[in-house]
């Protein structure tokens, strides 16, 4: 390569964005490490979710029009492949399911109305509660994960598209843990227009 020539071909696209993601990962891990990723409040959708059903290991449930199903949990620390500038004390977890909904909802108007403000939270046996992490910081952890794959969509980004044809539907989310939090774990999915009624989703991680 001359001095002239760029360090990221256009024509590597993929290498351009891993290259990014993971200068970018390191500063925006600061900022949640300086603000903390683990959620305690969130008083509006945690004191509406009144009646909750728990979803089965293996299973589905009906929830918004859609049927919904736990796909994975994993752990990653930053022994993944020097990939991930995780401290000792901080694990990533993440979080995927499938939404499956009842039809095709071609009218936006329709479906913002079925699937308005989605939440997916995580919570432990103590009643601790964890909101995922930002859009972008999750978008560029996947692209380090994964440089060539097309990133699995977070819960109220993949709400806008949900049942715009009709086809089953990937939610992923990060969450940023305590090294210690690993067990008891659940994840909860409400719609705002849903409330009170919301899913829990017992964790396994691997």
């Amino acid at each position: 390569m001359t001095p002239s020539e760029p360090a990221f071909p256009e024509s590597q696209p993929a290498s351009r964005w891993y290259w990014r993601s993971l200068i970018a990962i390191p500063v925006l891990l600061l900022a949640v490490f300086a603000f903390g990723a683990r959620v305690d409040i969130m008083d509006y959708v945690a004191s509406h979710e009144m009646r909750i059903t728990a979803v089965e290991p293996g299973g589905a449930a009906p929830y918004a029009r859609a049927d919904w199903s736990l796909v994975s949990a994993r752990f990653i620390d930053g022994g993944e492949g020097a990939r991930l500038p995780l401290s000792k004390d901080r694990k990533l977890l993440i979080v995927r399911l499938k939404a499956v909904p009842e039809g095709k909802i071609a009218d936006e108007a329709q479906r913002q109305a079925i699937w308005m403000g989605c939440s997916l939270t995580l919570l432990d046996g103590r009643g601790q509660r964890w909101s995922p992490l930002s859009f972008v910081l999750s978008r560029d952890i996947s692209r380090a994960l994964e440089p060539t794959a097309r990133p699995v969509a977070g819960c109220f980004e993949a709400a806008r598209s949900l049942g715009l044809d009709g086809q089953p539907t990937l939610v992923e989310e990060k969450f940023l843990l305590p090294a210690e939090a690993s067990s008891d774990l659940s994840v909860r999915l409400s719609f705002r227009s849903a409330l009170p009624d919301a899913l829990n989703f017992p964790l396994e991680p691997r």
